[in-house]
């Protein structure tokens, strides 16, 4: 019994052996087959152009979590409850398709065919958000508009997140190399959040100090969305434009196929027919594969609850940075946009300098300093007062805070995923899933909870900014903590 063990052992390694110099000789000797994973350079042009892939979906993130709340709130006239209830419309819808995307983008088609189909969708339905082309905030028609174009734009939103996310592993399996193209994208997220913040700025007149919106300020808005819909359009045409789609096909069959069965082949199914006990113990022998399984479930649910934490804090701060800015009544109208814009002009540089820190410190350490930040930000606001100089002492706190865990928890996600580029998309798509509604419910608490009377609660804003922040980034501690020790282990 152990003699045909051992030959049938032997024959499976020479069989190895074989397909594996076969594969090294065919991919040596044709430019048409490459093996996927290859730790190879990714050109400028490739992550100039994977940088152009995102930009529309940040330009509409940015106008999205930034001013979706106040918009709805002073421009269009909903109720607190109301405008929140649309945002969390938006997250679960944007939470129920990031799955469903996980699986189609990994199934059927290349990534960029679903790309152009996720960009079509942002393109038709964003401008019609921020239009205001219904004034009636207590018709049917109106909710139906606004319902109907947040569900659109949800979905094609995840669409170009889920597929441009999951190229990531397609390009490189160098984790170095994974770990730039996240801080380029990122830096390209905050680029392009900077250009919503400027355009906002140059819109937006400093009438005094009137802080409040009110609703003749509706032409502005739309001003702005279709200014943002021409430049992210145009980013998308580059981004297809330049990007080669051979760079992210995924070899699934073998790479060598001979027409006829070789030598070691014959030998391997000859003793699989005389012997009858080879297939089961070919079972036992792939079977140990199985017993890692829960702790890679367990090590992508803390890394999900992780990026979970990160995206809780820049999501959370990004809604209610212009609410906080707003009530505390200083440095006028545009303060709504230059406050904000020097929190991404923060995120911009800490993005950058992030390359050069992961590189010295590791992933679990940049998180960590990511963390401390986003902490002292939410002690800031809380007890510094609400002077002109807090506000930007906040600004710059909230976005080098979120850079740095944003991209931090990115990187550690791509590692996971390791070489397993097939199911990449999927496992983007489960990460994500719980930020989106725990985002969304979040936030219809926090207007549920709100306060109708202003003196009861002046700072309620103030509060709020701060209890998210320090509450998010003390989980994504713990969280770390967890991972560190999962991954040891």
């Amino acid at each position: 019994m152990s003699f045909r063990k051992f030959r049938i052992l032997s024959i499976r390694c020479r069989s190895w052996f074989a397909n594996f110099t076969a594969r090294t000789m065919l991919a040596n000797g044709s430019s048409s087959e490459r093996t996927p994973l290859v730790d190879r350079p990714v050109s400028l042009t490739t992550r100039a152009a994977y940088a152009l892939g995102h930009v529309f979906n940040d330009l509409a993130a940015a106008m999205w979590f930034s001013y979706t709340l106040i918009f709805l709130q002073r421009i269009a006239n909903f109720e607190p409850i109301t405008a929140g209830s649309l945002l969390l419309l938006g997250q679960v819808v944007d939470a129920l398709m990031t799955p469903v995307f996980g699986v189609l983008v990994d199934r059927y088609a290349n990534k960029k065919a679903w790309h152009v189909v996720g960009s079509a969708l942002v393109t038709f339905s964003f401008p019609v958000i921020f239009g205001s082309f219904v004034r009636n905030p207590f018709s049917v028609g109106t909710m139906f508009v606004y319902v109907f174009s947040i569900i659109v734009f949800q979905t094609g939103w995840a669409a170009v997140q889920i597929s441009h996310l999951s190229m990531i592993p397609a390009l490189t399996g160098s984790n170095v190399l994974r770990s730039e193209l996240t801080a380029i994208r990122y830096s390209a997220q905050v680029g392009a959040a900077i250009f919503v913040f400027f355009v906002t700025w140059m819109v937006l007149p400093n009438n005094g100090f009137v802080m409040r919106l009110n609703p003749f300020d509706a032409y502005r808005f739309r001003n702005i969305a279709v200014v943002l819909t021409l430049f992210g359009v145009i980013a998308t045409i580059l981004f297809h434009a330049f990007l080669n789609a051979r760079l992210l096909e995924v070899v699934r069959a073998p790479l060598f196929k001979p027409s006829a069965p070789s030598a070691v082949e014959s030998q391997q199914t000859q003793p699989q027919q005389q012997q009858p006990d080879a297939a089961p113990y070919e079972s036992k022998v792939t079977s140990p594969e199985s017993s890692g399984r829960p702790l890679v479930t367990s090590l992508l649910t803390k890394v999900a609850m992780l990026y979970v934490a990160s995206r809780l804090f820049i999501t959370l701060a990004t809604v209610y940075l212009p609410l906080y800015i707003e009530e505390t009544g200083v440095g006028g109208r545009q303060a709504l946009a230059t406050v904000p814009l020097v929190s991404y002009l923060a995120s911009f540089v800490s993005a950058l300098m992030l390359k050069y820190i992961n590189r010295s410190c590791g992933s679990k350490v940049c998180y960590l300093l990511g963390g401390l930040i986003g902490v002292t930000a939410a002690l800031v606001a809380e007890f510094a007062g609400s002077s002109e100089a807090v506000l930007y002492s906040v600004g710059v706190l909230v976005g080098a805070g979120s850079s740095i865990t944003m991209v931090t928890a990115l990187s550690i996600t791509a590692e996971l995923i390791g070489p397993r580029t097939e199911n990449s998309a999927l496992v983007y798509s489960v990460v994500t899933f719980l930020d989106k509604v725990i985002t969304g419910l979040v936030v219809i608490i926090i207007e549920r909870l709100r306060c109708r009377d202003k003196e009861l609660c002046p700072n309620y804003n103030r509060d709020t900014l701060a209890a998210v922040c320090a509450t998010s980034m003390a989980l994504g501690l713990i969280t770390l903590a967890m991972v560190s020790r999962c991954i040891n282990n």
